[in-house]
């Protein structure tokens, strides 16, 4: 039996993450972990002390529907740093500003409905973020009903700097796949 974090997932899932960072599986084992059998976890049956050394780079938001938008539940160290100030409590309007938020909105929207693992590689840049990228994954978690309600993810910083003439948030730099593939 092999100690790579990758070692228990199928090819596929392999291929499509094949430059992840190692972490990015261990958050995706402690993801996959809680689901019970089901295809998603529910919000309280993911533990983030199964990956403990993770916690500062793990973020949950709930959508919220009156709002059609999601709010910031839980945000690590990291992720706080990497925006400057605590983002708890916040929309993700808020936090990713006007120019973006349609586009990673929609993102997420399907992550949900469709029961989707979204992969963001590190070349993926936000408008808002000029020297700050992030290598992503995120998934939904259902709410105490059963219900998708919630993104949790891991954003694994890094200061690079960015090409000014490179669009933000082009398609290809990111990969969807059915939550039940993993």
């Amino acid at each position: 039996m092999s100690d790579r974090p990758d070692a228990g997932f199928s090819l596929p899932v392999r291929e499509r993450l094949a430059s992840a960072d190692l972490r990015v599986f261990r958050f995706l084992q402690a993801w996959r972990d809680a689901r019970a059998g089901g295809s998603i976890p529910r919000r309280r049956a993911f533990d983030p002390m199964a990956a403990p050394d993770l916690l500062p780079w793990i973020w949950l938001y709930a959508w919220e529907p009156d709002r059609d938008d999601f709010r910031c539940r839980l945000a690590g160290e990291q992720i706080n740093a990497a925006w400057g100030r605590s983002i708890r409590g916040l929309t993700l309007r808020d936090v990713v500003g006007a120019t973006d938020h349609s586009t990673i909105r929609a993102r997420w929207r399907r992550v949900m409905d469709e029961l989707l693992v979204h992969y963001g590689a590190r070349n993926e840049r936000l408008s808002a973020l000029e020297t700050r990228r992030a290598e992503r994954l995120l998934a939904p978690l259902a709410d105490d009903a059963g219900a998708p309600g919630y993104i949790l993810g891991l954003s694994l910083y890094a200061i690079e700097a960015a090409d000014p003439t490179r669009p933000a948030l082009k398609p290809d730099d990111s990969v969807q796949f059915p939550c039940d593939e993993i």
